[in-house]
């Protein structure tokens, strides 16, 4: 007998003319399950839903193996399965995301790195010590590990280095829409090095031009 999710997300796809394959299936029903998001709550609303069931057979994928500001190898091993399932998924039903996996902030373990990547989203940017209002960074970001040293030397231009702080970058340097114009606050030198080991490790296998949202919890 298949497994409901695998058999919902078939029933919905052949709706919109497609068919997603086994493996698919199989990927996004496992780590579906391994979520543990309301898995019988989402098959009801599929099998009731009619329309426009492409977006959300993805949106499922969006849920999927959430970092959930978890670090280390599991986290890791979870966001690289998010990012393939949502890839997989796209490319049988022809509709792309918006982002292609999620990395948690955890504001209990890094709050000044927290506060900054949610001032700079909400448009309050940093130059070291002062703050203006700008353009609101980007919560869904492309990975661009090749070009972070000319980011993180573009972005820290003209800011002087302040011991004990450290100057915090969002969007971080490893992203293309880091470099220039980014925001760079003082912080703590534990927090801005904690949250960015565990960014670091988290997107670690993650391909170039992955798209990750950056969300604080």
């Amino acid at each position: 007998m298949s497994h409901p999710i695998a058999k919902a997300l078939e029933d919905a796809a052949q709706r919109v003319g497609r068919t997603i394959s086994k493996d698919a299936a199989k990927a996004v029903s496992e780590m579906y399950e391994q979520a543990g998001h309301g898995a019988k709550k989402v098959v009801q609303n599929l099998k009731d839903a009619d329309d426009a069931h492409a977006k959300q057979i993805l949106a499922l994928a969006e849920k999927i193996a959430k970092n959930d500001g978890m670090t280390g190898k599991g986290a890791r091993k979870r966001m690289v399965r998010q990012h393939d399932a949502r890839t997989r998924i796209a490319g049988h039903l022809g509709v792309r995301g918006d982002y292609d996996a999620e990395m948690v902030i955890d504001s209990s373990k890094y709050p000044e790195s927290a506060q900054h990547i949610q001032e700079a989203q909400n448009g309050t940017i940093w130059r070291g010590g002062r703050s203006r209002t700008g353009p609101a960074k980007p919560s869904v970001l492309t990975i661009d590990r090749g070009n972070a040293d000319a980011n993180r030397a573009e972005s820290l231009r003209g800011i002087p280095t302040a011991p004990p702080k450290d100057r915090d970058e969002y969007p971080p340097a490893m992203f293309q829409e880091g470099g220039k114009g980014a925001s760079v606050k003082y912080i703590s030198d534990s927090d801005n090095r904690g949250s960015g080991s565990a960014m670091g490790s988290a997107l670690h296998g993650l391909p170039h031009n992955a798209r990750v949202r950056i969300r604080i919890r």
